[in-house]
């Protein structure tokens, strides 16, 4: 960097003035002391300019480093203050001139509590004094004021320091805009508070027995209710956010959305205030609910939201579709009770022709076997008096089967009688199939006619699990009944497969007439081509009891002149 003129003019003065002192040490110099002198002149003169350039760079680093701390110190992020003990600024960045909105020059020299709020000045004095004792200024906030007037919340911190060639203690400070910092603090405060507010609605809602619903503009969840959760069968995670009638509501129709118009929202379109419709949930059960709304708007009037509370009326809709039902029916349920007396007349009528029936089907069924029993009593005395012993068995017999034949009516009365009364119960047992058909052969061989056989079947396991009591009830009668209306042979087909067993007990005898194939398993009932044919019409009705005891099913094909097929279809247990 190059002397000023003043400066080099001085250099140059003292520089002449030791040269005159020297003077009187030149005189007895000689050549070679001349030329040595010289020398080192020289290189002593190279030093010095060397000795300059260093300076210069030196210098030059230095006002490298003034400019960066300059730099640094006007444009860091953070406004920056240096007071004095008055609290006069002394030194200012750009960066608090900015948050003041002030030129340095007018900033500097004055004191920091012009720029503050009225009543500030104080603590800023207070909190001064306390630093210059301690040496440090703690963190403290300050209302201070910006050139148009407005006011900003500010946070000062900051220490004292003391400059090398000064006695006077300076206090350096940071200064910082704190407002939009406040502003946010005090939004969370609110959204705290609002937040326990919140809390505590929904606390309340919680305990409606309606569902509450906050939509908002976008018909998305805000708030929903416990009721609503357990309605829908989602947790309060899974509806907030969601659209509510798109997702959870499954019977909207096309004009279901209202439009309203106005300067404020132009074709809005909100809810019916009243309207009912059906909740979809988890499961695949719809609950009918009844709606009221309310809209929500802002001091301009613009829409907000829907507030939605709901009542689950899907009993009570079911109770008006029964009622309603109910109503249309009337006429039918009258109709039809008009229909059940005339069946129960009808009835009633066929109850009193079958106790004609039955009184003259017992007095003729009763007086048969007795007359026969008498008749052959008294031949027996006879042939006892006569000594004809020989021709007593015949008669013996005959008893017998007369007496035979009156215990089997009665077992019929006693049996459809405990059917009636529902005390007989189906009591399970193992036994063979195969073994059990042989014996019921051998019981039933004696009622055989002449020339007549039965021949039987099997297809399948012979083991089986059932009551074997009551099969062989239902056996006996349908082969007594094959072997009295028929004069061929009788086929029985059994066939195993899996849990069921299936018989076919068929005969080729004179076949039920068609127009009285409804009432084959009535009680008293016989077809009227078998009157003269010996039955007192209970035995299919007790086959029919004993099936359904069984848990199995009964049916049977006939045709008249050419033979009966019955078919038995019954669990068991293998």
């Amino acid at each position: 960097m190059a002397l000023d003129k003043s400066t080099y003019n001085q250099l140059r003065q003292k520089a002449e003035t030791r040269i005159k002192k020297n003077q009187d040490l030149l005189k007895d110099i000689t050549l070679d002391k001349a030329k040595t002198l010289l020398h080192e002149l020289e290189v002593h003169q190279i030093e010095l300019e060397m000795q300059n350039e260093e300076l210069r760079e030196t210098q030059h680093r230095l006002e490298e480093a003034r400019d960066q701390y300059t730099d640094l110190f006007d444009f860091a992020p953070l406004g920056y203050l240096v007071l004095d003990k008055k609290g006069v600024i002394v030194n200012i960045n750009l960066t608090a001139c900015d948050l003041l909105g002030l030129k340095r020059a007018t900033i500097k020299g004055k004191p920091l509590s012009v720029y503050m709020a009225i009543g500030e000045s104080r603590t800023l004095f207070l909190k001064l004094q306390e630093a210059f004792k301690t040496g440090e200024l703690p963190s403290f906030e300050l209302q201070m004021k910006h050139n148009n007037s407005t006011f900003f919340t500010a946070s000062l911190q900051g220490i004292v320091t003391t400059n090398k060639d000064s006695s006077n203690p300076l206090c350096r400070i940071a200064l910082q805009n704190i407002t939009a910092f406040k502003e946010a603090e005090a939004l969370v405060l609110e959204h705290e508070a609002l937040k326990k507010e919140k809390d505590k609605i929904q606390q309340y809602l919680d305990l409606t027995p309606v569902v509450f619903l906050l939509l908002d503009a976008d018909d998305k969840v805000v708030i929903v209710n416990k009721k609503g959760c357990e309605l829908s069968g989602h947790s309060s995670e899974d509806i907030i956010g969601k659209r509510w009638f798109k997702g959870f509501i499954c019977d909207i129709g096309n004009n279901f959305f209202e439009e309203e118009k106005n300067s404020l929202d132009e074709n809005l379109t909100i809810y019916p205030k009243n309207f009912q419709c059906k909740l979809r949930g988890k499961s695949s059960e719809e609950i009918t609910m009844s709606w009221s709304n309310s809209v929500l708007r802002d001091n301009r009037g613009r829409f907000l939201g829907t507030i939605m509370a709901g009542e689950d009326i899907t009993e009570q809709k079911k109770i008006e579709l029964r009622k309603q039902q109910y109503t249309e029916d009337l006429e039918v349920i009258v109709e039809e009770r008009t229909k059940e007396l005339t069946e129960a007349l009808r009835n009633e009528k066929m109850v009193n022709e079958m106790k004609t029936a039955f009184v003259s089907m017992a007095s003729h069924e009763f007086r048969t076997p007795l007359t026969s029993v008498m008749s052959s009593a008294i031949l027996m005395e006879k042939y006892n008096d006569l000594k004809q012993f020989d021709k007593q068995s015949r008669h013996i017999e005959r008893i017998k089967s007369s007496v035979k034949q009156l215990t089997n009516i009665l077992e019929d009365f006693l049996s459809i009688d405990k059917l009636d009364r529902g005390i007989v119960t189906a009591c399970k047992d193992a036994f063979d199939l195969k073994l059990f058909s042989k014996e019921i052969l051998e019981e039933v061989r004696w009622s055989l006619k002449e020339k007549q056989q039965i021949h039987i079947q099997y297809k399948g396991s012979s083991k089986v699990v059932m009551d074997k009591k009551i099969l062989h009830n239902i056996f006996i009668n349908l082969i007594s009944n094959a072997i009295k209306y028929s004069d061929t042979d009788i086929f029985i087909n059994t066939k195993v497969e899996g849990d069921m067993v299936y018989f076919d007990f068929i005969d080729k005898g004179i076949g039920i007439p068609e127009d009285e194939q409804k009432l084959l398993f009535t009680k008293f009932f016989r077809a009227k081509n078998v009157v003269n044919i010996q039955g007192t019409g209970l035995g299919l009705s007790i086959v029919k009891h004993y099936v359904n005891l069984l848990e199995g099913d009964i049916t049977f094909k006939s045709e008249l002149g050419k033979g009966t097929t019955f078919t038995l279809s019954l669990p068991i247990n293998t």
